[in-house]
């Protein structure tokens, strides 16, 4: 069994990896997060894998248009970028404090995947308002 979930796990960082490479190579890839639907462990490592990809590619994003925007605009997207960010928290954050068990961790993998959704999100508006290709 142990093997079994090492090698899931694996997988899943090697197609979240993947997805990163096309992301390079393409203007914009629209990644399908289903972690939930994976055994607890690969289902968490997913969750947690897709908010790194997700991140960096926001952060890419966001720096490549923040360097062509003269002061005002770059404090415009600033604000802009609290916000969302603000607004993304509110719907996704997961904050618990308890005894743990399989329904708060798929809880957390949920809370997970709705974060990287969200950014996503993000990263397309932000690169379609300033057309990034």
């Amino acid at each position: 069994m142990k093997l079994k979930t090492s090698f899931l796990t694996a997988l899943g960082t090697a197609i979240l990896s993947l997805s990163t490479l096309q992301l390079a190579q393409a203007a914009f890839v629209e990644n399908q997060y289903n972690c939930e639907d994976a055994y607890m462990e690969v289902a968490y490592d997913c969750g947690n894998n897709a908010i790194i990809v997700e991140k960096n590619r926001l952060n890419k994003i966001y720096m490549s248009v923040y360097r062509t925007l003269n002061t005002t605009q770059q404090q415009r997207l600033d604000k802009e970028q609290r916000v969302w960010l603000k607004t993304r928290n509110q719907k996704c954050d997961f904050d618990y404090e308890g005894p743990m068990n399989n329904s708060v961790v798929y809880a957390q993998i949920s809370a997970n995947v709705c974060t990287a959704n969200e950014t996503q999100k993000r990263s397309k508006a932000i690169a379609k308002k300033y057309n990034i290709k």
